[in-house]
């Protein structure tokens, strides 16, 4: 309760989680260049600036394509900008995450944990691994990772 969801692609799949997360109490806001304010509204959910979505949530849930625009959107860059102790969920394509800048995130705190369904290929499962362990041996957090069908939840507290 109060806190504030960041869905960046406001589609079908954005909307439904909108829709979930208005009936938990929360309060949502998106970012979606093409989606509509009238729409939007009818849900409760504020349309705002990429900059305003990533400055004021609590948890950014991530459902768009990945396309020229979108890869890497979540960079050094963007998480200089989030709040300290943000929750990430991607739901959308590995690319939209630049992993070398998400684990610099998760060192600094910035982000405090992530959900990734899918990673960019050039990373293979024993890459993987191996990133997972280097990353729980420098900090404090815990990460759900669901690789294709093999689920791991690895947590270090």
């Amino acid at each position: 309760m109060g806190k504030t969801l960041a869905i960046l692609g406001f589609g079908k799949v954005g909307s439904e989680v909108a829709r979930r997360a208005k009936g938990l109490g929360m309060h949502v806001v998106a970012h979606d260049p093409y989606a509509s304010t009238d729409r939007a509204r009818a849900i409760g959910v504020e349309l705002v600036s990429m900059e305003e979505a990533m400055t004021t949530a609590d948890f950014i849930s991530l459902h768009m394509p990945l396309t020229p625009a979108t890869n890497k959107m979540l960079n050094d860059e963007a998480f200089a900008k989030m709040k300290k102790g943000v929750r990430i969920i991607n739901v959308a394509r590995g690319g939209v995450i630049d992993e070398e800048a998400l684990v610099r995130a998760l060192d600094s705190g910035i982000v405090a944990q992530v959900c990734l369904m899918i990673l960019i290929c050039s990373l293979v499962f024993h890459d993987l691994i191996k990133f997972i362990e280097t990353h729980l041996k420098c900090c404090f957090t815990r990460i759900l990772l669901i690789y294709f069908l093999n689920i791991a939840v690895l947590g270090c507290s």
